[in-house]
Order: C-alpha cells, then structure tokens, then sequence
C-alpha cells in the first residue's frame, strides 16, 4: 500500500508516519493488487474543541472512493479508530463488488463523478453583527461537477462508499437528475423531479 501523509497544525513524526502506515497496512489483505491512500491528520487550534485531533483517509479502490475521518483526544487513538473503519467499509466493498472467483464485477464505471468530503465543504451563515433582526444565510461556496448515469441502488452504494448522507445522480431510467438519501429509519429515499 503506498500512503501519502500530509499534516495540517501538526508535526509528522516518522514514528507517526510509521504507525499510521502500519495500521492502514491490515486494510490491504483484501485485495491482491496495491492500494493508494492518501491520510491527513489535522490538530484543531481551538481550545474548546474537545476531540481536537482528527485523522482522515481517502482510498481510491476500481473508481470508487472509500473514505472515513476519526477524531478523539489523541492522533494514536484517531488513526488505530479511521483505520478499523477503512478495513470495514474495503471488506464491504469487496464482499459487493467481487465475485466469489476473485474478480471484480463489470460494473463500467469512471472516475469522473466521484467526489470526496475534501471537495465538499458545509455551508458557513454569515451573520450581520449590526442588525440581529436581519439574519440570513448567504451561499459561500458553490460546486460543479459531472453526474454519471446510474441506478437508484448502484448510487446508494455510491453514497455509503464515500460516507455521505446524499448522493445526486442521473437517473439511467428516466434521465433525470435524482438525489438518493439516508432516511431516519435506516432506509434509504429517492427524490425524483415530476414529468
């Protein structure tokens, strides 16, 4: 597995490198071929921020994107918890999109529409401090990116993958653009626009 370590607010020790390589390393017996992984561990500055060191890892596995992010008080105890959660969701990848022969299932899918938590960020609300009776939030950033055509449960699988809670897509059946969501139930919902 070749692991690709940045640090932000923090020193990377080569005993940190090292442990974090080591861990993400019990990830790879899942697959025969190498793994590239990109980490970052981040240290927040601010004081009230209890879980304050965070480690988050990003793989790239057959153009899928398999992604999890840890933070606790302590950079050992975030990477020892994102790499079990990596291991997870690889052996769940695999078990999906493999068959019992080894070979991964054709599913003709490309990178293009792939987009990571890195690329995604919340959305911040500006407030006026001179009047508190006009508060309201602005756009602060806006994204493109291409919509792949797909099936309603292939881009469910989509967004479990990348560990987000919606997932817009182009309908393969209809040609619509459809936005897949984790519902509070535990199941998932489909917003469809009418015809």
């Amino acid at each position: 597995m070749l692991v690709t370590v940045t640090g932000r607010n923090i020193e990377l020790t080569p005993a940190l490198k090292e442990y974090l390589t080591e861990k993400l390393q019990r990830a790879q017996k899942h697959f025969d071929h190498r793994l590239d992984c990109t980490a970052l561990l981040s240290v927040a500055k601010n004081p009230s921020i209890a879980k304050s060191q965070k480690a988050e890892v990003t793989i790239k596995v057959n153009g899928n994107v398999i992604r999890g992010e840890e933070a606790t008080e302590n950079m050992y105890a975030s990477i020892d918890l994102v790499a079990d959660k990596i291991e997870r969701q690889l052996r769940k990848y695999k078990t999906r999109h493999y068959t019992k022969t080894g070979k991964a299932k054709d599913y003709s899918e490309d990178d293009s529409a792939e987009v990571t938590d890195d690329d995604l960020e919340p959305i911040n609300f500006a407030v006026n401090k001179e009047s508190t009776d006009d508060i309201r939030p602005k756009i602060v950033r806006s994204k493109r990116f291409p919509l792949k055509p797909m099936m309603a449960d292939e881009a469910c699988k989509h967004m479990d993958l990348l560990g987000h809670d919606f997932f817009m897509f182009i309908n393969s059946e209809s040609n619509h653009v459809n936005t897949v969501y984790h519902r509070r139930d535990g199941n998932y919902g489909l917003i469809e626009p009418e015809a």
